[in-house]
């Protein structure tokens, strides 16, 4: 016989937790330990004496326990295994007067004996063994189930990745069993197969789910696509500020697509990142752009982190009454409007040298040779046999595709002549168009005015070119650029020097100008021509980079000037900070922290990218928070809009006429799959990218298992 104390009353227990829902295991161990037989505080009072529970009785009864906390006597047997519900087994029996009579009565009931048979064999049968293994094996089975559904399921996952990179369509127009071509998804898939019997079994055997139908891609590439999302809003979310960027395009099917890019600075660098497209056809007002914005920015969860807005110089986006950017600073005062820098330099060389006559002349004398050979591939073929270089097409509204035409005109001379030399020569191979404009072009390659503009612009478009290259890269800074447009500035002015060497290195190439007036004259109308283009470009750079000043503040962190702050503070850029982002900064702690930067030798002559990862890697960006902050705003205001423009690329090549009939959503998450495939591969490459998107394809229902138990 066991004793328990009271404070391990086991009797107690099992009223309150049935031995039926114990597992085999609890079970068997309870048995094992044996009836408690504790001393029970039990009394019953009579007129003429009291009765005690004499502890002899648990010998008298092999079946007999008690209850301290209850202090009443149970059955131990009926206790775990009886049905009855009587004293003995669930209410406790406590008459000490009819003990002897009530216990013989219940020793011979045969729900007693059926239980205290429970008891003696238990563990014999184990049907509850039995329930927990085959319980045990269910899951097990469940399991390598699921398991091989989800592998097939990260296949699937692997083919949808690879198409999406590499922005090729998934369907084909039969993807019927017989199709000789069923489209690169399914193709794809059966390539695979091939060497992978798992996916082989899968596609031969399936009847419920073979991952091929158009709704399985679709949520196949929207749950790739929430996982990229998803990563991205994680990165907002760090980010101290953001900065959005738009613009809008036609795409083939004749819809107004808009892209929203957002800029902002993480501890790896600065990300501009795409994010998606939005049909804006039914409205392209103002009012209407302007709410989808800031419901997309709520939606990403950054817009009290929004410092800066980029777009192009569209009315309907960059008026400062009734444009988008008004719209937005109504909700976002601390919005900046960047008017995209590169799109302003297009203007500034389309604008200065269109107002000059001979000048457009020039430039319609160059389109028109880059048209000659794009419409014929007999004079392409040419072109390429005595070139070996093709001329770019000028676009009207790109100014750096004219600064490609007239560098490789300028460059080919010679070998162009060749050509066009070839086709009179051998005049009866070429229609008589061919032959007619080949003379002309003959006659304007040798001529004094072509010749004198080429070399003119060309010298203008080699540091145009390098200003263009920079304002498209997201890596650098607003100062950096705004540098780089003064030093624009300086070298178009310093052309001017140059008129002789153009003008008399032109004369040596292809003899004097002919013409009337003397030499003399000549040369002098030609030097005010090229002055008038050098004043009309830097009129038009100073006219339209004229807004510099509310970006005054810029120049705190300009590297170039350290050494001179640390004896003059440049208090009026520090003032058009606070003028425009005061919330953000304790002036005073600001003002002595910039002191003290401008004096370390350390920081002496870094970029405001350089200072913020000078500051995360010495673990100074909470020391020096208000300078940490500072630099994170000048990295977060993006230069031009360069990355939208890009993703506009991307919806040409996703979106194409063969493909005109891509659904939006569709539309939207491939062009993220492509565009941002950098962090795609990172994702993957990390092991963040399968079971993630595994976890979204699974949020419908699906009718095979892909969750373990």
């Amino acid at each position: 016989m066991a004793h328990v104390s009271d404070s391990d009353d086991i009797v107690a227990k099992l009223l309150t937790e049935s031995f039926s829902r114990m597992s085999y295991t609890d079970k068997l161990e309870l048995i094992s330990k044996g009836r408690p037989t504790p001393q029970l505080n039990l009394v019953q009072k009579t007129k003429r004496f009291e009765r005690h529970f004499n502890i002899g009785n648990y010998a008298r009864y092999n079946w007999m326990t008690g209850s301290t906390r209850e202090q009443k006597l149970y059955c131990w047997d009926c206790l775990l295994f009886g049905a009855d519900s009587g004293s003995w087994a669930k209410d406790g029996y406590s008459d000490l007067g009819s003990l002897s009579k009530s216990a013989h009565r219940h020793h011979n009931a045969s729900g007693h004996l059926r239980a205290t048979i429970r008891l003696k064999t238990f563990g014999d049968t184990r049907i509850e063994l039995q329930l927990d293994e085959q319980q045990r094996r269910g899951v097990i089975i469940h399991n390598e189930k699921v398991k091989r559904n989800r592998g097939i399921l990260k296949r699937l996952i692997n083919c949808v990745v690879y198409l999406g990179k590499q922005e090729l369509p998934f369907r084909g127009h039969d993807e019927s069993v017989t199709s000789s071509n069923k489209g690169n998804y399914i193709e794809l898939l059966d390539l695979v197969a091939e060497y992978d019997s798992d996916l082989h079994t899968h596609l031969a055997t399936s009847t419920v789910f073979t991952g091929t139908s158009l709704r399985i891609q679709n949520d196949l590439i929207s749950a790739v696509a929430s996982v990229m999302t998803d990563s991205m809003k994680e990165e907002l979310r760090k980010a101290p500020f953001v900065a959005v960027m738009l613009d809008e395009t036609t795409d083939i099917s004749n819809v107004a697509q808009m892209s929203y890019v957002l800029r902002y600075v993480t501890e790896d660098g600065i990300k501009e990142r795409f994010f998606k497209y939005e049909d804006v056809t039914e409205d392209k007002r103002a009012e209407a752009i302007a709410t989808r914005l800031l419901e997309f920015l709520r939606e990403s969860g950054c817009i009290d982190k929004v410092v800066a807005q980029c777009y192009d110089g569209a009315a309907v986006m960059a008026s400062g009454l009734n444009g988008v950017q008004a719209k937005v600073k109504e909700t976002i005062p601390q919005a900046l409007f960047i008017h995209c820098y590169a799109h302003i330099l297009n203007l500034v060389l389309s604008k200065g040298a269109s107002k000059i006559r001979e000048c457009k002349v020039f430039f319609s004398h160059l389109s028109g040779l880059a048209t000659f050979f794009s419409r014929s591939a007999k004079r392409t073929k040419l072109l390429d046999d005595i070139c070996q270089h093709r001329l770019p097409r000028a676009a009207p509204t790109r100014w750096c595709f004219h600064s490609r035409l007239v560098c490789t005109v300028a460059e080919k001379t010679r070998e162009l002549r060749e050509v066009f030399e070839h086709i009179v020569d051998h005049h009866t191979e070429f229609d008589d168009e061919t032959v007619h404009c080949s003379d002309g072009y003959i006659t304007l390659l040798t001529s004094f005015d072509f010749s004198f503009w080429l070399k003119t612009f060309h010298a203008i478009f080699s540091y145009s070119d390098v200003v263009f290259q920079i304002l498209q890269n997201k890596g650098f800074d607003m100062q950096f650029c705004l540098a780089r447009v003064d030093q624009l500035q300086r070298q178009i002015e310093q052309e001017k020097g140059n008129f002789d060497s153009v003008y008399d290195e032109t004369q040596a190439l292809v003899g004097p100008q002919r013409g009337r007036g003397a030499q003399g004259d000549v040369r002098a109308r030609y030097r005010e021509l090229h002055c008038s283009v050098i004043d009309s470009l830097l009129t038009q750079i100073a006219n339209r980079f004229s807004d510099h000043k509310k970006l005054e503040f810029l120049a705190l962190l300009d590297p170039q000037q350290f050494g001179h702050y640390c004896n003059y503070f440049p208090t009026a850029a520090l003032n058009s900070l606070m003028e425009s982002y005061g919330g953000y900064f304790d002036q005073p702690r600001l003002h002595t922290e910039l002191a003290v930067m401008y004096d370390m030798s350390d920081i002496l002559g870094k970029s405001p990218a350089g200072i913020h990862q000078f500051l995360l890697k010495k673990g100074l960006s909470e020391s020096m928070k208000q300078v940490y902050t500072l630099s994170c705003i000048i990295l977060t205001i993006p230069v031009s809009t360069a990355s939208v423009e890009r993703s506009f690329s991307a919806l040409k090549r996703i979106k194409s006429y063969s493909r005109s009939t891509t659904g939006q959503v569709r539309l939207s998450d491939l062009a993220l799959i492509s565009i941002e495939k950098e962090l795609l591969i990172a994702l993957k490459a990390k092991d963040q990218l399968h079971d993630p998107a595994i976890k979204f394809f699974i949020q419908k229902d699906r009718r095979v298992d892909f969750v373990f138990q």
